[in-house]
Formats: structure tokens, C-alpha cells, sequence
């Protein structure tokens, strides 16, 4: 599948016309991983997003560091993404620290790498691209959110709301 094909299937560019798609595309390069390769960690600064053209990936959390313990803290497992998925969107909206870390569990993950200093140059030629990515990112995030605050209740109030 082309770059322009996963891009147009891709929920965070809904939205975009086939012209403005190709103009995100021109920004993008590929890079590709192996199973166990870490693409971002977490608490690391943020500078672009990723969109999944083939392969899979897992993000984790810390699980929390125990005080006077040497040594990393747990990472738990979330979810996996596979092709046609996207992570690192917040990195699009701020360069803040990573929020999870993102590690491959397929040999040759192949990921498109959307750099966030050029996607703000396109946004400033294209304020519609700029809007409309952003509108999309909100509704994703919102929905995360509302899922986890869902999960929390149902934990607190064991399983039964």
C-alpha cells in the first residue's frame, strides 16, 4: 500500500482532500524496525508522530518505580498497533515528554515518520490541514480519556457501575 493510501485510511488525516493528503506525504519518511527496537521512550522529548504502514507495535507505561530500587522502572503493556495506526500525535500539538514508550514486536516494522517542525510549516501555508489534523487528534484524545476515566470508575467501584 502507498504512503497515500495509508495515509487517506488513516483516522487522524479524515478529513483531507487527495491534494492535502499528498502534501502531508511529501513530509514523510520511512523508517523501519525490528522486534525489540524501541522507537520512542517514554519521558524523552517529543518531535514527531508515526503512522504504522506495516508490522506491529506495542506501547507500554511504567508501572512505577519502587523508592531506594536500582534500575528501570516496570514497563506494562497497553496495547498493540498495527498497520494504519498511529502514535506520537501529542507530539504534533507540543513537544513534550513522551508519554509511553513504543517498542516493536515484529521484525521489519515498517513506520512513516511525520516530523512536527514540518508539519507546522505545511499548517502555516494550509491552515485547513493545520485544523483539520488538530480537530482529529482532539476527538482521539478526548475518546482515550473517556475510555481511561471509564476504566478507573469500574476499577473503583470493583468492576460494578
Amino acid at each position: 500500500m502507498s504512503v497515500i493510501e495509508l495515509l487517506r485510511r488513516c483516522e487522524l488525516f479524515s478529513g483531507l482532500t487527495l491534494e492535502q493528503i499528498e502534501q502531508v506525504a511529501a513530509l514523510i519518511r520511512k523508517v523501519v524496525y525490528d522486534a525489540g527496537d524501541i522507537v520512542i521512550r517514554e519521558g524523552d522529548p517529543s518531535d514527531e508522530m508515526y503512522v504504522i504502514h506495516s508490522g506491529m507495535v506495542e506501547v507500554l507505561v511504567s508501572a512505577g518505580r519502587i523508592p531506594d530500587v536500582v534500575g528501570p522502572p516496570q514497563l506494562t503493556s497497553l496495547v498493540r498497533l498495527g498497520a494504519g495506526q498511529f502514535f506520537g500525535e501529542m507530539a504534533l500539538v507540543d513537544r513534550g515528554a513522551r508519554s509511553a514508550t513504543v517498542r516493536c514486536v515484529q521484525d521489519g516494522t515498517a513506520l512513516y515518520l511525520l516530523p512536527r517542525q514540518a508539519f507546522w510549516a505545511l499548517c502555516d501555508g494550509n491552515h485547513h490541514i493545520g485544523y483539520v489534523v488538530m480537530r482529529n487528534i482532539a476527538a482521539d484524545l478526548s475518546f482515550k480519556l473517556r475510555h481511561r476515566n471509564l476504566e478507573v470508575r469500574l476499577e473503583g467501584a470493583g468492576g460494578m457501575l
